[in-house]
């Protein structure tokens, strides 16, 4: 019988670990990559429960945060959303990956169902007697792969269309210069939302333009939507007209977060899916040019359409130089996603980024910036986590579609992070690096982890408070949040960062945390 392979797996590995993954049972004799149908089983209900429960979450193309009216989270009970922010480029983006690979698998057993001569479907025996094929699906599973390939197809085509329309709307986003600027006196003005700016020059400088990505964008009127900015909430922008016809409020400040989930989504549904889909194919194509266009043009920096002068954070400016310009993992994945859908496309637009990548990656990987910047973060490694999180969503795309010496270079930057990230037991982290490497290692661990997570989802489900600070000194090694270790080869372990010293004894308890990572079922809820 076939097995039916884990598709809560699948939505984490890459698109080159497509053949059967055998999984563990439970027994602590089992080898994971022997034993497979007791957690296959296990993590395909889960898939199955997930991807059901997603029916609360999917809106507008979009995988949002949702409210329930009661503490059951009965399905349909949908009272709020919330996280658009999120939601519209990093959390929609790895679902798109992940239904993409859905996808992509259900269609790998699909095509090798090649039944016995003169079998019609579901006559074929799954055996290898003579003039039978071992592979023959039953009536059941052809019909399971099948709902699984074209549930996740309707998925990748929403998805799809809700990143074509974050990628061009603002192209209708227009904006006049104001005279004389106006300033904002936070001793004076009773809105908070105005602190944030020194100034408002009213924008009419840069227009929008198709390519000046939103972070999401939802219909105006809709409940569950983003809904009108309050006060001077200027990250949300329009009205903006879209070719349906309808009225959107947009996030217009997209972070590099945003762009790491774009990629990755955009970039795995146009391997995987559209050539199955050639106006999907053409549509991926196109946004994702025009998102480099947009970038390129511009410096490599974002520039909005508002006059908004501020110095809390760049997404209140008018115009954000960081997330390209001092992270060159962001820049070089960038880089590269244009280069590979216009790779069968336009020659000219071909050419174009043929030559940008080549300047590219002599400048920030060959030049070394990459490598550098990869050690910097590994310096730190518990500030900003999100940081590995967009890093492996990025060495995804780069290490699966390039080869030869520039997938070496890559793959020295990405194994400094490894270096740091790879005892994390982290299952998305993982998956990935197993796509990229082929070592089991990596696959069971992941497996292993993923079972555990389906154990720290209950708990969190459930509204349980998980507190491990009173576990320090009994039961658990703990160290400051500021304390870190680099272990040297051969050298034993150095302390690097001691902590602040004279730290107030509150603070200073509710700054702790566990020296070594948690088990993920014993972790406290987190976004990542």
């Amino acid at each position: 019988m076939t097995l039916r392979l884990s598709l809560a797996l699948v939505s984490l590995a890459a698109a080159g670990a497509l053949a059967p993954l055998a999984v563990a049972a439970p027994a602590p004799a089992c080898q994971v990559l022997t034993c497979e149908t007791e957690v296959a089983n296990l993590l395909n209900a889960n898939m199955l429960d997930l991807e059901t429960k997603a029916n609360d979450h999917f809106r507008f193309g979009l995988m949002a945060g949702s409210r329930f009216g009661t503490p059951e989270q009965l399905s349909g009970d949908v009272t709020g959303t919330g996280g658009y922010g999120d939601s519209g480029g990093l959390w929609t983006g790895v679902y798109l990956g992940g239904e993409a690979m859905r996808y992509a698998t259900a269609k790998s057993y699909l095509a090798r169902d090649h039944r016995a001569p003169g079998k019609s479907a579901g006559q074929g025996k799954a055996d290898d007697a003579p003039g039978h094929n071992k592979d023959a699906l039953t009536d059941e599973e052809r019909a399971y792969w099948t709902a699984q390939r074209d549930e996740a197809l309707g998925r990748v085509r929403g998805m799809v269309v809700a990143f074509n329309r974050s990628v061009n709307i603002a192209a209708g986003w227009r904006t006049t210069t104001k005279a004389p600027t106006v300033s904002y006196d936070p001793t004076k003005d009773v809105n908070p939302q105005n602190y944030r700016h020194l100034a408002d020059f009213g924008g009419g400088v840069i227009q929008g333009e198709a390519g000046m990505l939103m972070r999401a964008c939802t219909p105006v009127g809709e409940p569950l939507g983003i809904g009108k900015p309050a006060g001077d909430d200027h990250r949300v922008v329009g009205p903006l007209r879209w070719t349906d016809g309808k009225d959107y409020w947009c996030e217009g400040s997209p972070s590099r977060d945003t762009y790491a989930g774009v990629t990755f989504g955009m970039l795995t549904a146009f391997d995987l899916v559209s050539g199955d889909d050639p106006a999907m194919r053409t549509m991926l194509r196109a946004d994702l040019l025009s998102m480099g266009n947009f970038l390129v043009s511009h410096g490599w920096t974002y520039p909005r359409a508002w006059g908004y002068v501020s110095t809390k954070h760049s997404f209140d400016n008018a115009i954000s130089a960081d997330f390209f310009l001092q992270v060159p993992m962001a820049r070089v994945n960038l880089t590269n996603a244009v280069r590979q859908v216009v790779a069968d496309g336009n020659p000219a637009d071909k050419a174009k980024w043929d030559a940008i990548w080549a300047a590219e990656f002599a400048n920030q990987v060959v030049g070394g910036s990459l490598l550098a910047s990869m050690e910097v973060d590994s310096l730190q490694p518990n500030d900003g986590y999100y940081k590995f999180n967009l890093h492996h969503l990025t060495a995804f795309n780069l290490l699966r579609t390039t080869e030869g010496t520039e997938r070496e270079l890559i793959a020295r930057a990405v194994a400094v992070m490894d270096k740091t990230t790879g005892d994390d037991i982290n299952a998305h982290f993982e998956a990935i690096t197993f796509s990229a490497t082929g070592e089991k290692s990596r696959l069971n661990a992941a497996v292993t982890h993923l079972r555990e997570w389906l154990d720290y989802r209950a708990t969190i489900e459930t509204g349980a408070t998980v507190d491990n600070l009173k576990r320090c000194g009994i039961d658990l090694a703990c160290v400051q949040q500021d304390q870190y270790e680099m272990r040297a080869d051969g050298a034993g372990e150095v302390t690097w960062f001691p902590g602040q010293p004279g730290v107030a004894p509150a603070t200073k308890a509710a700054g702790k945390r566990a020296a070594r990572p948690l088990p993920v079922a014993l972790r406290a809820p987190s976004d990542f």
